[in-house]
């Protein structure tokens, strides 16, 4: 049985303006455009596991002026009976502008999101198992409280820690619980400055070697843009082997074959490169969620991998280089998909997208 997804997941309404450029401080401009989106980390990439074809189960919180925003997440597949709504307090909100290259600049209001509590994760937890997963970003209140609790339970953590808080590392014992963290550049750049007290490499795979060490995560992956990202795995005990793409003939290794590349250094991490997803740079419209759609479409894959080999699932058990690589790779793909759309949840792929387009440049 594929393990489920639950997404302790902040929930906003997205007010996008495009705009020639980015705002710059005393300017004021004028947008070509205004949309409102349903949007938010934690139910972007809700929406991305659901459409990637997970059982996800969404613990958040709206105001009324949100309950639209919830339909928007149960119509793409995931269930929002752990939503709560909120009366006296307003969905939370992100002001996003998008420029003619489609790079963005947001910020938020976080509204319910930040009712979320421990008593919340207490109870959204006794209804799930061990060995299912729990997905967390920055945007929500109690995250470290919902990493201690899942962690002795079994439940397997995967960690986004966006935005980057300064302070992250002072929860240092919490931190540890996690299982799979997955980071940007700047979020490695933080994590490791921390660990370091300022002074670090400017190499990538030296910063997430030493975050993973520090902080003896199973998986840490690093996306880092246009340059692709890097996955380091702990060496599991028993031989790594080859997962074909569930409901596709393509195997993960003829993928690996075209942008991937795996190091073994002779320690007990493997590594692996990926370059980024076959996008033209005039296709990108607007990369608002494209950390999150990788991050949905990551977590799936590794349930769905975990479900065709249930020996591996469970918080002790190991994922193996081929269970990340392949992971990472439909998430890349699922990713470069989202940036040539408007929007959050309205750019975010069907599985069914995600695997034509691998196959088609696979065939190129």
């Amino acid at each position: 049985m594929q393990p489920k997804v639950v997404s302790f997941a902040s929930i906003n309404v997205d007010e996008v303006y495009s705009v020639p450029r980015i705002v710059r401080p005393g300017e004021t401009l004028s947008s070509t455009r205004r949309q409102q989106n349903a949007g938010g980390k934690g139910a972007n990439a809700s929406v991305a596991a659901a459409r990637a074809g997970a059982p996800v189960h969404v613990v958040g919180k709206v105001g009324s002026d949100g309950l639209w925003v919830r339909d928007v997440i149960e119509q793409a597949g995931a269930n929002v009976s752990l939503v709560k709504v909120l009366d006296d307090t307003a969905t939370g909100r992100a002001i996003i502008q998008v420029d003619v290259t489609g790079e963005n600049a947001i910020f938020l209001f976080p509204g319910a999101n930040h009712k979320l509590t421990e008593t919340d994760a207490h109870r959204a937890f006794a209804l799930f198992n061990k060995g299912d997963w729990l997905l967390l970003t920055n945007e929500t209140t109690a995250v470290a409280e919902a990493i201690a609790q899942a962690h002795p339970i079994g439940i397997q953590v995967l960690w986004n820690p966006s935005p980057m808080h300064d302070d992250v590392l002072l929860t240092r014992s919490v931190v540890g619980l996690v299982d799979v963290l997955v980071v940007n550049e700047y979020e490695l750049l933080k994590f490791a400055q921390q660990i370091n007290s300022g002074e670090c490499s400017d190499d990538y795979e030296v910063l997430a070697r030493q975050v993973m060490k520090e902080l003896g995560c199973r998986v840490v992956v690093a996306t880092l843009g246009s340059s692709g990202c890097i996955g380091l795995v702990r060496r599991p005990t028993s031989n790594a082997h080859t997962i074909p793409i569930a409901g596709s003939s393509t195997d993960i290794s003829i993928i690996s074959g075209s942008g991937g590349d795996d190091t073994d250094d002779g320690d007990d991490i493997k590594v692996i490169s990926m370059s980024c997803s076959p996008i033209r740079m005039e296709q990108v419209i607007d990369t608002t969620a494209a950390g999150d759609v990788w991050v949905g479409y990551f977590v799936a894959e590794l349930a769905r991998a975990q479900g065709e080999s249930p020996e591996s699932i469970g918080a002790c058990a190991a994922l193996t280089p081929a269970m990340v690589s392949r992971a990472m790779t439909v998430a890349t793909y699922a990713s470069g998909i989202a940036v040539t759309r408007m929007g959050a949840v309205p750019s975010i792929p069907m599985r069914e997208e995600v695997e034509a387009f691998v196959r088609a440049k696979q065939h190129e």
